[in-house]
């Protein structure tokens, strides 16, 4: 999910697969050191049994003017202001999206970067911008982001748009590839979106995790056991390429490799004034301007 640096007047929100969210302030979050195995969040506040943690976000201030994303498995999305996440009772879950019986939130973020990447698990992919999506209330149930048929989104990236940016794939066949970001066009919501793996129906290829990423970026591969590789191991290929072999026995999960994000509070750096030896000499006092 992550590793921040915070201090304990900062919030962690936590948020579920339900479409739930939790509000944990850091000061009751237990102290362990480092090799520890660490506490369950259920120790801090109950979840249901297949309740599962999808993301988090940490947080100085809610006052700041930024709103989070979230995404579902059907397809839904929508942004809501940071500062609606702001709540008393945190001894509970609290709900943060209005979910049909079938669907489940699979990604949420902070609304960042201008741009939005939705990848779906038969291989379609759709790019539109953020300014597409309403920014509603905290139990609204949200828009439509992509148009499904039969599918699941299982991805949602938000990002800068660059010639250096790439889609990463990963499938349950344990291939992978990249594909310029050039090679899609950026359209609008509620589309179907571009293939991006060519549909193979004697033995289909379905995505597990996609992600707009850089050469710079490492991705954990799981199955069993978790494996980090550089970006550079997955070869550029396609839209249609079915990727290269990353695991002969397949994959279950993938996910970014993340590193220490310090939170920025938007402090700006106080500017020394330059002071010369002649200014110096000027300001100086000497004993007869103490005795006037």
């Amino acid at each position: 999910l992550g590793i921040y640096e915070m201090n304990t007047l900062d919030t962690l929100l936590v948020f579920t697969n339900l479409g739930n969210f939790l509000s944990l302030p850091v000061h009751t979050i237990y102290d362990l050191k480092w090799k520890d195995l660490g506490k369950h969040v259920s120790n801090l506040v109950p979840l249901d049994q297949e309740e599962e943690i999808i993301g988090a976000i940490p947080v100085k201030d809610f006052n700041q003017n930024i709103n989070i994303i979230i995404g579902t498995k059907n397809g839904m999305i929508k942004r809501t202001p940071l500062k609606d996440f702001k709540i008393t009772r945190i001894s509970k879950p609290s709900t943060c999206m209005k979910l049909k019986s079938d669907d489940k939130v699979v990604s949420v973020m902070l609304d960042l970067e201008e741009e939005i990447f939705i990848e779906t698990y038969l291989g379609y992919g759709l790019w539109f911008l953020k300014e597409e999506i309403p920014i509603v209330g905290i139990k609204a149930s949200g828009v439509k982001a992509i148009n499904l048929k039969g599918d699941n989104v299982v991805s949602i990236s938000n990002f800068a748009d660059s010639d250096t940016n790439y889609l990463a794939v990963l499938t349950d066949k344990g291939t992978g590839k990249r594909v310029k970001l050039t090679e899609f066009e950026r359209t609008t919501r509620a589309r179907r979106g571009l293939m991006t793996i060519r549909d193979v129906k004697t033995n289909p290829y379905h995505i597990i995790k996609a992600f707009i990423v850089t050469n710079k970026d490492h991705i954990g591969l799981k199955n069993g056991e978790v494996n980090i590789i550089k970006l550079t191991e997955l070869p550029i290929a396609d839209r249609y390429s079915t990727g290269s072999t990353v695991n002969k026995k397949g994959l279950t999960e993938a996910f970014l490799y993340k590193t220490l994000e310090t939170p920025n509070e938007g402090e700006k750096e106080i500017e020394k004034e330059q002071i010369s030896l002649a200014d110096i000499d000027k300001r100086l006092m000497t004993i007869d301007d103490f005795l006037k």
